[in-house]
């Protein structure tokens, strides 16, 4: 049950990453290019993500993966969101 879990976080926020880099990379005018240290980092929110909801024993259901994806996928941005703002805010008071 724990690799099903977190494997499907990590493949949450592949897709998550994914979709994003899209978004930016076909912005008319200014396209971003491809920056690896982004989707690693949030490869590694996916991870941890999956280990905290393991750890909390929330598991993988068959009937509801593709929910599951969708709302892994949200807690990620979420999150990553989140750490964006503290990360900044302390950046900012430093």
């Amino acid at each position: 049950m724990g690799a099903e879990t977190v494997g499907i976080a990590i493949l949450s926020a592949l897709i998550y990453s994914v979709v994003f880099y899209a978004k930016h990379y076909f912005k008319p005018g200014k396209p971003e290019p491809f920056d690896p240290t982004k989707l690693g980092a949030t490869l590694l929110v996916g991870a941890v993500l999956g280990v905290i909801f393991y750890a909390g024993g929330v598991g993988i259901t068959a009937e509801a993966v593709e929910m599951q994806l969708i709302a892994y996928a949200g807690i990620v941005a979420l999150v990553e969101s989140v750490l964006k703002l503290v990360y900044r805010g302390i950046k900012k008071i430093a």
